[in-house]
Formats: C-alpha cells, sequence, structure tokens
C-alpha cells in the first residue's frame, strides 16, 4: 500500500519547481496526470540542463521531477481541450498550477469554474508574487525571489557581493515543498469537512519562511544579520569553510562547545579553545589560524584524520561525489531504474523514508503527450472522438 494511493492529482505545472511538488505526490502512489501543450501552443522549456541534442525518450527518463506520471497534451486555447480538462477535474483530487496569475481564468479552468464542477477539488496555485499586491503582476526567478526575500543578502563573503546560489532556494524548497505542504494540509483538511480548498504558495513567501532563525533574531534585536557577520554566514571560526591543500575545501561547524575543544585539541591548538567567539576585530586573526592548519593536508586527508576525533567536520563535494559517497548510497538516495529502451537510468531517491507506507519510483517520465490516447480512453472518449479532438488540434 502507499501513502497517497487513490488520490488523482492534476500537473499544470511547465516548471521544475511545480513538478517537484508533484513528484513528491506521486512517488507515494498519487497518480499525477501531466497537462503539458501541444508543441507549438507555448513556448519550449527545457526540463534538464544540457538537453541539447538528447532524444525526447532519454531526456525524459533522466528528469527526475516527471518519474510516476502520466502525461496528457491538451491545447487549453480550444473549446474543446477546455472539455477536456473539466472532465480530467472532475475525476480528480488535486490540480496544481504554476502560471502567472490570470492565465488559468482567461483558460477557463480556474479555481472558480473547477470548483464548481468539483467542490472536493484541491487547487494549488504556485506563482512568484501571488495573485494579488503590489508586486503581482511581475514576472520573476529564484534569484529575484531570494533577492527580494532577504536570503540573498546572506549569501557571499563579508564585505563582497552576493554570490547566486543555485535555483533551489526559492525554486524548490520555497514554492515547491511549501506547495507540498499546502496540499498535504488540505487533504488533510477536506478528510474532516469534505470539501476542497485553494492553496495559496508563493516563492517569496517561502524565501521568507525558510529565514526563521535570521527573522526571529531581527524582530528580537532590531538588528539586521549581515552576510560574513552571522554565526550561520561566516562571522564564526567554528562555523566556516576552509581551503585544504589540494585546493579542495572543508567544513567546520562545531558549535557546541565540546566539538570545538574536540577540534581544537585534535589539531594541537589548544591555544584556540578560548577563542571560540572572539570580538568581531579579533575574528579574520582566529580564521587565519585555523586556515593555516587546514592548508597542510588535503580535503580527504582531513575527513579521515576526523574520523574518530568526534568532531563536526565534512568534505566540500562536487556532485559526482556526492551520488558516490557510500552513505549516500547506503540511504537509496541513489537509485537504478531498469528501462526496456534505454537500459539502467540513474536519479536521486526519494529522501522521505516511511516505514509502512515508503514511497517508489515505479516508472521513469516519458515524453510530453505518451498517455494522451490512455487518458483520454479513461475519461470516456472513444477512438472516433479522440480522433476528432486530435483533427480540432485540442488535443497532441
Amino acid at each position: 500500500m502507499s501513502a497517497l494511493e487513490g488520490l488523482v492529482v492534476l500537473d499544470f505545472c511547465h516548471d521544475r519547481p511545480g513538478s517537484y511538488t508533484t513528484m513528491f505526490l506521486s512517488d507515494f502512489g498519487a497518480e499525477v496526470i501531466s497537462v503539458d501543450a501541444p508543441p507549438g501552443v507555448v513556448e519550449d522549456i527545457d526540463n534538464l540542463e544540457a538537453g541539447g541534442g538528447v532524444s525526447p525518450e532519454l531526456l525524459a527518463a533522466h528528469s527526475i521531477v516527471e518519474r510516476n506520471k502520466k502525461s496528457i497534451q491538451v491545447n487549453l486555447k480550444t473549446a474543446e481541450g477546455q472539455e477536456v480538462v473539466q472532465r480530467l477535474a472532475k475525476k480528480a483530487d488535486v490540480l496544481v498550477e504554476g502560471f502567472s496569475p490570470g492565465v488559468m481564468a482567461r483558460l477557463k479552468v480556474d479555481w472558480p469554474t473547477l470548483q464548481k464542477i468539483n467542490p472536493r477539488l484541491i487547487y494549488c496555485s504556485l506563482s512568484g508574487f501571488g495573485a494579488d499586491g503590489p508586486y503581482a503582476d511581475l514576472p520573476g526567478h529564484d534569484w529575484n525571489y531570494t533577492g527580494i526575500g532577504g536570503a540573498l543578502s546572506l549569501i557571499g563573503a563579508r564585505d563582497g557581493p552576493p554570490y547566486l546560489p543555485a535555483s533551489f532556494i526559492a525554486d524548490m524548497a520555497g514554492a515547491g515543498l511549501h506547495g507540498v505542504i499546502g496540499i498535504l494540509l488540505a487533504v488533510a483538511a477536506r478528510e474532516r469537512t469534505g470539501l476542497g480548498q485553494f492553496v495559496d504558495v508563493t516563492y517569496l513567501d517561502g524565501v521568507i519562511s525558510l529565514l526563521a532563525a535570521e527573522s526571529s533574531s531581527y524582530f528580537l534585536t532590531g538588528k539586521v544579520p549581515r552576510r560574513g557577520r552571522t554565526n550561520h554566514t561566516g562571522g564564526a571560526p567554528w562555523a566556516n569553510v576552509y581551503r585544504c591543500q589540494d585546493g579542495e575545501y572543508l567544513t567546520v561547524g562545531c558549535a557546541e562547545t565540546h566539538f570545538w575543544v574536540n577540534l581544537c585539541t585534535a589539531i594541537d591548538r589548544e591555544d584556540l579553545i578560548a577563542r571560540k567567539d572572539p570580538p568581531p576585530e579579533e575574528l579574520d586573526e582566529v580564521v587565519a589560524e585555523l586556515a593555516k592548519v587546514f592548508v597542510t593536508r588535503t580535503r580527504d586527508d582531513w575527513v579521515d584524520f576526523f574520523r574518530d576525533k568526534r568532531v563536526c567536520v565534512g568534505p566540500v563535494n562536487n556532485i559526482d561525489e556526492t551520488f558516490a559517497d557510500p552513505h549516500v548510497k547506503h540511504r537509496n538516495m541513489v537509485i537504478e531504474i531498469d528501462h526496456p529502451e534505454l537500459g539502467t537510468v540513474r536519479q536521486a531517491g526519494i529522501p522521505i523514508k516511511l516505514s509502512a507506507t515508503p514511497g517508489e519510483v515505479r516508472s521513469v517520465g516519458t515524453p510530453s503527450g505518451t498517455e494522451s490516447d490512455q487518458v483520454l480512453r479513461e475519461l470516456g472518449y472513444s477512438d472516433q472522438e479522440i480522433e476528432k479532438l486530435r483533427s480540432a488540434h485540442a488535443v497532441g
């Protein structure tokens, strides 16, 4: 049995964050149907970095966010296509969309319209700023949301410019994971009320939510946290990144006094024990003393050295090293899926481990529209009707 078995989800997400939301639902047993536009109806959007020259089958199979899903192509600019979606909405439990505010209303598949068709429908909208407010109509991407939300101001070296993170703060955590939470809360509420509801998740709100420690500190003290000056951003010798002999880097996170003592003792620098939290004018000096030590060995030598010392350190891995890590493999965060034509496909695994109803990767992603006929037949369309829809360019 799967945790979400029987839950039917419509995925109208044309970007990675929303597809990430529905990936979690599909991993735990929900039937997720991706509703895509046929070629030429909207601009093509790449679902995987460096996808040029790769076959659609291979591209889809390696897109983690498309696994366990069916795909149907529907032209929502046609009345017939809108009718297809309304039929889908009658049987669905959840709809997730990632369009700009107003788009779904113009296509007549918005929350007020579909709620009348199916009062139990949970309708989740993922957008940059939400449906209202001064920024509602502004376009944006991860870096814009992290900048406005305050997170970007904390990333980078002290007295230097902010550093751009990869697109996972606002996109994958701010929107993607908060989308999962919002949907599951609405599913739980529907068990009591019998009614669906509108779930409004924005990238910006999600970024602000992730700054729990920083916002709490600011509201308590009135002091604005600055990059390179807080304990979480390189403003402490015990929470920092140090360069090693081979040019690779080691993280140190010895927040608790006993871990700091263990570190200083292990590297024969007991003189630094009393300087765990130096005044600002002495911070660079203490960090420099530690830097002199860490540059004397390679990163992996240090990892081996500290293995039995009860010290919080770790390597800064490149992604290939991450997926080769024995602990990552032990946790099944690298999985291999057998494909009848493509052979073995490797993907990142499922991070949430449930003891009774675990998640499962049942199938890799398929090219857009692969299951169109299957889904339409399940909705009651005959082969003749499907051919008429295709002739009218309502489905792909």
